[in-house]
């Protein structure tokens, strides 16, 4: 029996990336033109999540969209080179392929950049119904470049097709469509998942308490151990608040590890479980970019939780952030956003079994 798959929502971009040659200066840059390398690569968050799912092993669509340009033929022609299936990636003729354009000094760093992500505000969700109904996919994720109406549609076609949510925030003015005012978004109850850093966590929070109030009652008794860095402690407020509306918060703190927070087993609505992760042994001098990082950890996680889509058993996702973590270190070895070394090696084959409450991973 083929597996259903993962439907990723989202962003697809080319990545332009300029980088000064050594010894420049930053007065020299200003006003005039620079030596220096320009890379090419395949990106937008919702297309490197969905790779990273593919890379670990797991049956990804994605549903995008792109122009009728030079740059849409470029993505579409990279994505199935490497086998990612295009068929639910849109042209939109009047509108320019979304274009990430970096200027990096000599030593990596961003200097400016031209984000022209136009496009995702015009993507057609009609068809919506229909992809859900052909493909029956068992999870779905959307990032946070689509519009605040499309995030509605989104988590309402999940809801009525009985399909778990997974909001990637993106960034922090992104983060915050999730509580748009003119939506329910949050409030249909879809959404199961997010992955926010410690950043947008917190507007997440702020948006959220000023849309629906602070009164909620948070347990102090929920808490990580002590071994677990200043930054997890002071964010892990945040992530309790918030997994009042989402369930579970998978909170990335990048080189100080991941808190993950899920509902308790027991039978008070109120109860939270926090668990802390420790980050990936890593050499930092074999690092060559941070880019794409957090999605293939994302899309390493999405892979593995393809497999049991509702499963709040710790021991499960032990293994699932781990891999995650793994992917995101082998990204962060890559100058790519998504690294070629991300493989099934990261998929653990999980086998639940009903008879018992234990779950073995194998």
């Amino acid at each position: 029996m083929l597996q259903r798959p993962l439907l990723v929502i989202g962003g697809v971009a080319l990545d332009i990336t300029a980088t000064a040659s050594q010894g420049t200066s930053f007065q020299s840059l200003l006003h005039t033109s620079t030596p220096g390398k320009v890379r090419q690569t395949l990106g937008g968050v919702g297309r490197n999540v969905c790779e990273a799912a593919m890379r670990t092993g797991a049956p990804s669509l994605m549903f995008s969209a792109t122009g009728d340009d030079l740059a849409g033929s470029t993505l579409r022609q990279g994505m199935k080179h490497m086998g990612m299936n295009t068929s639910l990636i849109d042209t939109i003729p009047s509108q320019g392929t979304a274009v990430y354009n970096a200027f990096h000094d000599h030593d990596g760093q961003l200097i400016s950049a031209v984000a022209d992500m136009d496009i995702f505000d015009s993507m057609n969700y009609a068809q919506l119904r229909e992809v859900f109904t052909r493909h029956r996919p068992s999870l779905v994720c959307f990032d946070g470049n689509i519009t605040a109406k499309a995030m509605e549609t989104v988590a309402a076609t999940c809801q009525s097709f009985g399909v778990p949510a997974f909001f990637e925030p993106t960034s922090i003015p992104k983060s915050l469509k999730l509580f748009d005012e003119s939506t329910q978004t949050v409030s249909l109850g879809a959404i199961r998942y997010t992955s926010p850093n410690q950043y947008e966590l917190e507007m997440m929070v702020d948006r959220a308490k000023t849309r629906f109030g602070a009164a909620l009652k948070i347990p102090h008794h929920t808490s990580l151990p002590a071994n677990a860095p200043p930054l997890a402690h002071e964010s892990l407020y945040n992530a309790l608040y918030l997994s009042h509306y989402i369930p579970q918060v998978i909170l990335k703190l990048g080189e100080y590890g991941c808190v993950y927070v899920c509902p308790s087993s027991t039978s008070s609505p109120q109860q939270r479980t926090a668990k802390y992760f420790s980050p990936e042994v890593l050499d930092p001098t074999t690092v060559k970019s941070v880019t794409g990082a957090g999605d293939s950890f994302v899309g390493a996680v999405l892979a593995n939780l393809l497999q049991d889509p509702f499963t709040e058993d710790m021991t499960i996702w032990q293994q699932i952030i781990q891999n995650g973590q793994r992917a995101a270190v082998r990204t962060l070895q890559s100058d790519l956003a998504v690294s070629p070394s991300i493989g099934q090696d990261l998929y653990c084959r999980l086998c639940i079994f009903t008879c018992c409450s234990c779950a073995i991973i194998y």
